[in-house]
């Protein structure tokens, strides 16, 4: 009854992290659209606010899914240590994105922003020109390939179990 509990609770963390993901995801290909700069702030807003949901689901995915095979002697089997070494690559790739892609946007549009883990205040927006050119250096068919179609292959791999 406990990994019952365990996959349901594992389940439903997934799809709230995907849910609050998506304002993520549809920032990410609607800024390539924006040129006014308070709809840009408005779109990093509200991407960055679903951050503490999606870090608090994805450690109880990540939990959930470490427990498990504990429960259901499962170790020995490769899906499991590929869909947590893929799932952590994805996490540590989109650490790695957001801060060369989303953190400075914010810094250039005059929004507080961070550096690493350390806050800063908000400084004057820069120019049109900068703003945009760096929106046009996002690659959004990386943010596809990494965050969606990887996870896609994590779900795969544990519903059909192939090796």
């Amino acid at each position: 009854m406990l990994v019952r509990w365990l996959v349901f609770i594992h389940v439903i963390a997934a799809f709230t992290f995907f849910l609050a993901h998506g304002a993520s995801a549809a920032m990410a290909f609607r800024l390539r659209k924006e040129s006014d700069l308070q709809r840009i702030r408005a779109l990093l807003d509200l991407s960055q606010s679903t951050i503490t949901v999606m870090g608090i689901t994805f450690l109880v995915m990540g939990l959930t899914g470490i427990v498990m095979p504990f429960f259901i002697k499962i170790w020995d089997k490769l899906w499991v240590w590929l869909s947590i070494i893929l799932m952590l690559f994805v996490a540590a790739w989109m650490a790695w994105f957001n801060e060369g892609a989303y953190k400075p946007l914010r810094r250039l549009v005059g929004l507080p922003y961070m550096v690493g883990g350390r806050k800063l205040a908000a400084e004057p927006p820069a120019s049109v020109e900068a703003i945009s050119a760096h929106i046009r250096k996002i690659n959004t068919v990386q943010l596809v390939l990494i965050g969606y179609a990887i996870p896609m292959l994590v779900l795969w791999l544990m519903v059909f179990k192939p090796f």
